[in-house]
């Protein structure tokens, strides 16, 4: 009996040793020098201005004894539960389910939130035993956070915990009313940036407007004043044959005046067409902008894997992407993408994301990575081209 009450209460130590630790470490990641300086003026004594100097040491130093404390944990665990019980097999089952659940909730998500919501009174709190415990391991700490080559995965892994702190900082920045909603939009787009790709922004290949060579410069222009583009690609026998781009002032200038200053309106509009950018619909969206920035293009014709013409890209979509819709007073006001209709349903136009249909209706579509449209999204659960109707 007395063994079973010692195992007990060893056991409930061991848990909440476990679960400080867990928030200690998710605390300091948080921590920013700002705030440690705070605490620094609250508490002269405090050593967290030395745990933020040294950080990677004393965080793998937390890390050793969170393991520590969780396998002894997980022993004592064991041993109160075959003490209670006294069947070998029923203990490791009924031990195996109790201890992940704990681990779950003491480990992962109660820390987690602790650590993120309440960081300052955490890390003020925890600094003296993270300071503690690093002590005790001696050099071992400093040795293991030392600089060294890390591999492509691991430098992937860091980038992914870096933007993951950064966004939850920006969230939380936001819920406090440091940053206004449109603000933490706008920064929250451009880490989303890096996620799209370009296929997902384009305009798809059969709403592009084209000309074909030969086009005289009259024609040229009336197509300009009737699409109310600004640039035209121009292709050959088909779209997937482009030779160039041609632009709106280019042929008002040609139109205007011609080498001998009389203007042959029927010339062919070839001569005025300029060099286009091809780029893969793979191609991220956060790579192309700064690209076409840089060589003064806006607009490029997206490839497919094939070579084909899968459509067209400019660089205001590209721009839409962080700050949203950008309307002027040459733009058509479109039907809505989402339209409510009156026996209670949704009129969705195909061509909407999957990713901003998912938002709308609040449907889970991480699973569909290969689809960009609602048209596609309903083609691949049909199995077939969807018909009106």
């Amino acid at each position: 009996m007395l063994t079973t009450i010692l195992l007990a209460v060893l056991l409930a130590l061991l848990l909440f040793l476990t679960w400080t630790l867990a928030v200690a470490e998710t605390s300091l990641g948080y921590l920013s020098r700002k705030e440690a300086e705070g605490i620094a003026l609250r508490r002269p004594r405090s050593p967290i201005l030395i745990v933020m100097a040294r950080l990677p040491e004393h965080l793998h130093a937390l890390r050793f004894w969170r393991l520590f404390a969780e396998t002894t944990a997980a022993v004592a665990g064991t041993l109160f539960i075959h003490s209670l019980i006294g069947v070998v097999w029923i203990t490791a089952v009924v031990s195996t389910v109790l201890m992940g659940l704990v681990a779950l909730l003491l480990v992962v998500l109660s820390p987690r939130q602790v650590g993120t919501r309440h960081e300052v009174a955490a890390a003020q709190r925890t600094a003296g035993l993270v300071r503690f415990l690093t002590a005790l391991l001696g050099p071992l700490p400093a040795r293991f956070a030392a600089p060294g080559p890390r591999s492509e995965d691991e430098e992937e892994e860091a980038a992914e915990i870096e933007e993951r702190h950064f966004r939850e900082f920006v969230a939380r920045a936001n819920d406090a009313d440091v940053l206004e909603d449109s603000e933490a939009e706008l920064i929250q787009s451009v880490f989303d940036m890096g996620d799209t790709l370009v296929r997902a922004v384009m305009v798809p290949r059969t709403d592009i407007v084209t000309m074909e060579t030969g086009t005289s410069l009259e024609d040229a222009m009336n197509l300009f004043l009737r699409s109310g583009c600004s640039r035209i690609p121009l292709i050959g026998d088909n779209a997937d044959e482009v030779f160039g781009m041609v632009y709106l002032k280019d042929v008002a200038r040609a139109l205007h005046r011609g080498p001998d200053g009389d203007v042959d309106r029927t010339a062919p509009v070839d001569p005025v067409a300029r060099d286009v950018r091809f780029v893969p619909e793979s191609k991220q969206v956060s790579a192309l902008l700064p690209e076409l920035q840089r060589e003064s293009k806006h607009v490029a014709i997206v490839v497919d894997e094939y070579g084909g013409t899968a459509g067209l890209v400019t660089l205001e979509d590209l721009i839409e992407e962080i700050v949203g819709e950008i309307s002027d007073e040459y733009d058509r006001q479109d039907r809505p993408e989402v339209e409510p209709l009156q026996d209670g349903t949704f009129r969705v136009d195909a061509r909407m994301g999957v990713d901003d249909f998912a938002e709308t209706f609040g449907v889970d579509l991480d699973d569909e990575d290969d689809i960009d449209t609602v048209g596609g999204l309903l083609a691949k659960t049909l199995g077939r081209v969807p018909i009106q109707g």
